[in-house]
């Protein structure tokens, strides 16, 4: 009887787990979703049940609402706060008591993989890919980029697929995230097989700043995966280099400029200066203006970036400005003024020289003869002349004699 028991203890023991470590090490169940690919589950069976069924999940049926942007699921028990996570980055956290996270956008061409984690208590994860990858990735248009570009201009390419099939033919459309509506490219360019590869729009100032590009390929009994991109018009644009405009005078050169853009409006600048053949250093400015001290011989050139942007645009082509400041323009303006006086005060002296000479002023101010004196009793001049009364006088009036005979 006692080895029987003992038999038993025996065989109880080995159907137990080897080692403890085994109850606190997550495991990972695939499931097959047929809606939107795939999903996982990572938890720990002790807490949620074996790893086997998700009788005991917190999360389950997870699936994306397209026409709300929302990744939901149906939730069983309590839990503190849930995450979401698009390519194992954090996005966003669970809204409306933990039954959903909002998304502003979502993929239309390109797999992602969403999941969803809990900040608290035994780890666990659930996750789905979104959306259904159709067809051949191969045949889809390869590398879209797209670049705003002299003020005005969007301009998005893209290369045929290494895969695609001889007929195909790519369209690009533009998503307007608010109302969902798609609108087609209005201006392409084909290559030299035929295939369109560029699409340009003429007026960007129409477009919503963020939109999505996608690019559809079509070929006759052939699904051809789409390509998208999310775009921020303000992040791809490629400025132009401002051009300076500078003015000079006999101290200072004052410089110019402006930069151009629909979706940013402040800017940094780089202003590189180099004078005659020192060399060449930069300015950093937020202003639309420099100037210069006592400039003699400058070369310029710009560059601009948006004030919260990385990339700058391409340098100014250099401008050279000369100012001319001779030595006469550098002298002071008090002297040029004194100048000035001393040859007025010249021309007065040689005027009033002339006059004494040729005795103008007695001949525009003659003196009135024997005109008396009220006060000295004398002559106005002070040459006498002697009387001849035998001669007859050169006077027009005629003179009489006049005796004195005595004071009053």
């Amino acid at each position: 009887m006692a080895l029987l028991w003992l038999a038993v203890l025996l065989t109880s023991a080995s159907s137990l787990p080897q080692s403890q470590e085994g109850r606190t090490e997550p495991q990972c169940v695939l499931r097959v979703c047929p809606a939107f690919c795939c999903f996982r589950e990572t938890r720990r069976p002790d807490r949620y049940g074996s790893s086997g069924s998700d009788r005991y999940s917190p999360i389950k049926n997870l699936r994306i609402e397209p026409v709300e942007r929302r990744l939901t699921w149906d939730l069983h028990g309590n839990v503190s706060e849930i995450m979401c996570f698009i390519n194992s980055k954090f996005i966003t956290k669970a809204i409306n008591n933990n039954r959903y996270c909002q998304f502003h956008i979502l993929p239309s061409c390109e797999v992602k993989n969403f999941s969803v984690s809990l900040t608290k208590g035994p780890p666990f994860s659930v996750g789905i890919q979104y959306p259904l990858q159709e067809g051949n990735p191969g045949a889809a248009a390869q590398g879209l980029d797209c670049r705003v570009h002299d003020v005005d201009f969007l301009t998005c390419s893209w290369e045929v697929g290494r895969e695609a099939p001889r007929d195909i033919q790519y369209h690009l459309y533009w998503q307007d995230l608010r109302t969902q509506r798609e609108y087609e490219c209005p201006n392409y360019e084909m290559d030299n097989r035929g295939k369109l590869v560029r699409c340009h729009f003429n007026d960007v100032s129409r477009l919503p700043k963020l939109l999505q590009i996608l690019v559809r390929g079509t070929s006759p009994g052939v699904r051809i995966p789409c390509s998208d991109r999310t775009v921020e018009l303000s992040e791809i644009e490629i400025l132009n280099p401002p051009t300076i405009t500078a003015m000079c005078n006999k101290s200072s050169l004052m410089m110019e400029w402006e930069a151009c853009s629909h979706f940013n409006n402040r800017f940094e600048y780089e202003l590189q200066l180099q004078k005659g053949s020192d060399p060449a250093y930069t300015e950093k400015l937020q202003e639309k203006f420099f100037e210069l001290h006592n400039p003699r011989n400058y070369v310029a050139r710009l560059r601009a970036k948006g004030f919260y942007r990385k990339s700058w645009s391409e340098w100014s082509a250099p401008q050279r400005f000369a100012c001319d400041v001779g030595e006469d323009s550098q002298r002071p303006d008090w002297l040029l003024s004194a100048l000035v006086l001393l040859a007025t005060l010249l021309v007065l002296g040689l005027v009033i020289a002339l006059c004494g000479r040729y005795s103008v002023l007695q001949k525009l101010f003659p003196p009135i003869p024997h005109m008396r004196d009220p006060i000295t009793d004398n002559l106005q001049s002070s040459k006498l002349v002697a009387w001849e009364g035998s001669r007859a006088s050169r006077e027009d009036c005629p003179v009489a004699e006049v005796q004195v005979l005595g004071e009053t």
